[in-house]
């Protein structure tokens, strides 16, 4: 599966039945594709961008692959989204941009995969990455059409498993045209990839709950300005953050507060994008993470 030109964002998916990594999705996401071999369907084999053609032979993989990733995209794709380590679930975004001057009608796909899983393969493979671990919410993803010129979001909850190593673990996405070619391809539009450890962290187990709320965010949805309400003891220093969804900061508050209870106003640029973004708190006797929603 391709990403824009110079990175890769690949799946590798155990059909075996007694692989340990074996799961039901997989298997039927195998058969979302054609058979490629004579019509049987054997492994391993490469799908590059929804091409079956890539074969069996691993050795000639990375050139097919390199080829493809010179050309072009339609559609850009960014990602986002917040994971709790404590529980282990999360939730991921991400925003397909129609980059053509034609609507496009796709099937998003989320899968979430595992790198450095030790097994010994029949094949001699014994280290593998990339390996397929669940599908959001399953194999067969959502349709969507998107305008030209215009986006479309979609958001999905995770959950990674005790025995999985989140700081191994990526959630990809790619859109892909359901419509098969006389080739026996199913062509992918776009992909991207977000490592689990890169998403915004929320510990719940780092989070003092006061009765009332420590800050609230009102109006949010935000069309001009956002108000903080502030709730801490008199004399308590805090800090606002609020990152845009790609996760990058994009305004800081701090102070110290006179009195239990203060309001203050962010007056919101008006070359914000519309969009959720995500505000961070702390002060030394609460910790909150939250969402602003912002519309013009």
């Amino acid at each position: 599966m391709i990403n824009h030109p110079g990175r890769v964002a690949a799946v590798e998916m155990h059909v075996y039945l007694f692989s340990p990594m074996y799961f039901q999705e997989v298997f039927d996401r195998w058969h979302y594709y054609p058979p490629p071999d004579n019509g049987n369907y054997s492994y391993p084999w490469l799908w590059y961008d929804g091409n079956p053609h890539g074969g069996w032979i691993d050795s000639t993989w990375h050139a097919k692959i390199d080829s493809r990733l010179n050309v072009a995209a339609p559609v850009t794709i960014a990602m986002w989204g917040t994971y709790n380590s404590g529980s282990g679930s999360g939730t991921i975004y991400a925003r397909y941009r129609n980059d053509s001057t034609v609507a496009i009608t796709a099937r998003s796909i989320f899968v979430v995969t595992e790198d450095s899983i030790f097994y010994a393969g029949t094949n001699g493979d014994s280290w593998h990455n990339h390996v397929a671990r669940d599908y959001l919410p399953d194999q067969n993803g959502q349709t969507v059409t998107i305008p030209a010129g215009d986006s479309v979001t979609i958001s999905r909850g995770f959950i990674i498993q005790s025995d999985w190593n989140a700081n191994r673990c990526q959630i990809l996405t790619w859109l892909q045209n359901d419509n098969l070619l006389p080739d026996s391809t199913k062509p992918i539009y776009q992909g991207a990839i977000k490592k689990v450890s890169d998403l915004v962290a929320v510990d719940e187990s780092s989070i003092f709950r006061l009765r009332a709320p420590c800050i609230r965010v009102y109006p949010n949805p935000a069309h001009r300005q956002v108000n903080f309400d502030l709730d801490q003891p008199a004399g308590s220093d805090y800090s606002i953050l609020v990152f845009d969804p790609t996760g990058r900061q994009i305004i800081s508050f701090s102070g110290q507060l006179k009195t239990n209870h203060e309001t203050f106003t962010w007056m919101l640029d008006q070359k914000m994008n519309d969009g959720v973004y995500f505000l961070k708190f702390r002060s030394k006797f609460d910790n909150y993470l939250g969402k602003i929603i912002i519309t013009k």
